[in-house]
């Protein structure tokens, strides 16, 4: 029947390496309906059905690929109602890509028509980097001059949420006065802050200062790692492609410029082209893979002709499409998109006689993404975790969430508050598409371990997702404000001043959460309101480094 043999064994109980990929089609079978997936899915966690969960879904999945008679209508809904969050894949006994196989039946759905009309004009609006929609706002007057730091508030448009599902009181941030890419040049030589590094012996001199509430030992020992790093960056001319995407670019201009100066400061030349374009995500994820594989090809032609050691991404989803699923579109991976047939006498899936790998119509697009992307992808926190030499804690992301830790990894029953030295504390929520999807978890909490301003301290359930999903926020508000509460009960717990992700889509998730959950809700109960900011790990050390340094060549010059 023309089965494909590209399928491997799993080995034990555990999850495929990346080079050992998994056929879709095999992927359906494995499914040993344990329920495993209930306990972790945030969309069962709100709906409490079988559908929700990732096992109802593959039992659906099989009636749909079998043609059983369906209300298609009502499959699609539940279909949108995944975050692709994979944490059904990293609890699965079996090794089973539940998320996989919702990716499957989305492109299935897109080939019978079934993506409304209206998500379909939506993702168009959304798909150049500074889309009509953005340009019509500033025109408008619809745009902010302060950064998108803090608790957010009710926008200029809230009158019309309640037509598209919203309630009123969402925090909806609007689109920076004018966007990165519009705004700056477009290469960025480390040169420009040379002799910008005091030495590391001035901090520990009694006269140098430091600021008020600043760990100096700390400090001294970051300066100097940074200016050994530094040096050797120059010497060898390091050079970074800022692929910067379109929500940093559109509603944080701001975390991009810090990104830049600190890959500046550590010795690395950054070059930010102006023709760059949106990954794509937004269409990859609701199935349209037509469109997700045209925008990818764009997306990879523009790379030709530049020259750079790393491609450096700051968004979870964007830096996944990069790695990962560009493979996937143009047949460099095994485990691309292809059509799924049904053999009802052996009652097997498989891939349909005459779609299969090799066929050479994506050879050129190919190639180009081997010789400009393949293997130079790096996310920000990745980046700087190899580049500063920082290790993985033992005691730090695996004792949180692989139980390797002792008694003394425990949140205390009231919360940290403010840490035990004054200082003010940051915590961490990790993006699934990061965490999950690019394997990047504990290297954010490394760069805010070399913090000297702050103190961080760990967040219960930080890798619980935060109900943002891209567009599933927007389409499923209600949904999406239920999981993001379960993460407010975690922000609570460690009461912060700040909380770091390294997502912009998940930041924007958070600013909402916090708002209702500390401002709103505070408000209503008649309790202690609280003005917790939202930033990434890079901001803040970008911040706390430019703290003992000459602020006229601070992260917010950008000459």
């Amino acid at each position: 029947m023309g089965r494909s043999t590209t399928c491997s064994t799993l080995k034990g109980s555990f999850l495929p390496d990346k080079e050992d990929i998994i056929d879709i089609t095999q992927d359906i079978l494995r499914c040993n309906r344990c329920g495993k997936c209930i306990s972790v899915c945030p969309v069962y966690d709100v709906y409490h059905e079988e559908w929700a969960s990732a096992r109802g879904k593959v039992e659906l999945a099989e009636a749909f690929l079998r043609r059983d008679e369906l209300d298609e209508r009502e499959f699609q809904k539940v279909f949108d109602l995944c975050l692709h969050c994979m944490a059904c894949q990293e609890n699965c006994p079996s090794g089973m890509r539940a998320n996989e196989v919702v990716m499957a039946v989305r492109a299935e759905m897109a080939d019978r028509g079934l993506i409304p009309k209206v998500k379909r004009v939506a993702l168009r609006m959304i798909e150049d980097m500074d889309s009509a929609i953005f340009r019509v706002m500033r025109r408008l007057g619809l745009s902010r001059k302060a950064p998108l730091h803090g608790i957010g508030h009710s926008g200029p448009l809230s009158f019309l949420y309640p037509l598209l599902g919203w309630p009123v009181s969402r925090s909806l941030p609007l689109p920076a006065g004018k966007p990165f890419l519009a705004a700056t040049p477009e290469f960025f030589p480390a040169s420009r802050l040379d002799r910008l590094l005091p030495l590391p012996g001035q901090l520990s001199e009694p006269g140098f200062d430091v600021g008020n509430g600043v760990d100096r030992e700390k400090a001294t020992a970051l300066i100097a790692r940074i200016a050994a790093v530094r040096s050797g960056n120059l010497k060898r001319k390091a050079c970074a492609y800022f692929y910067i995407g379109h929500t940093v670019n559109q509603f944080f201009p701001e975390e991009a410029e810090k990104v830049i100066w600190l890959l500046n400061l550590i010795g690395v030349d950054v070059d930010v082209p102006k023709d760059q374009l949106c990954c794509g995500a937004p269409y990859f994820y609701s199935g349209d893979i037509d469109n997700a594989r045209r925008v990818a090809k764009d997306v990879i032609s523009r790379f030709s002709g530049h020259s750079y050691d790393w491609i450096v991404t700051t968004c979870s989803s964007g830096g996944l499409m990069l790695k990962e699923e560009f493979p996937r579109l143009f047949d460099i991976s095994s485990d691309g998109f292809f059509k799924i047939d049904w053999d009802p006498e052996s009652d097997l899936f498989f891939r349909k006689d005459g779609v299969d790998l090799a066929t050479g119509k994506h050879d050129e697009t190919a190639r180009l993404y081997r010789e400009n992307i393949e293997g130079r992808v790096r996310d920000l926190n990745e980046l700087i975790a190899d580049l500063l030499g920082l290790e993985k804690d033992p005691d730090g992301f695996d004792a949180l969430f692989g139980g390797k830790g002792d008694e003394n990894d425990k949140i205390p029953p009231g919360g940290y508050g403010l840490a035990k030295d004054g200082m003010p504390v940051v915590t961490y929520h990790h993006p699934c598409h990061l965490n999950r999807g690019q394997g990047v978890n504990w290297q954010p909490e490394a760069i805010l371990g070399l913090l000297f301003r702050y103190r961080y301290e760990k967040m219960p359930d930080a890798d619980r997702c935060c109900g943002g999903g891209g567009t599933f926020t927007f389409a499923h508000a209600e949904a999406s404000e239920k999981i993001a509460s379960k993460k407010a009960d975690s922000i609570e717990v460690v009461d912060p001043d700040i909380v770091a992700t390294s997502c912009p889509l998940c930041r924007i998730q958070l600013i909402d959460t916090i708002r209702r959950r500390f401002v709103l809700e505070a408000d209503k109960r008649g309790i202690r309101k609280r003005r917790i900011a939202v930033s990434s790990p890079a901001e803040l050390l970008a911040d706390d480094l430019s703290s003992i340094i000459d602020s006229r060549t601070g992260p917010d010059s950008m000459e």
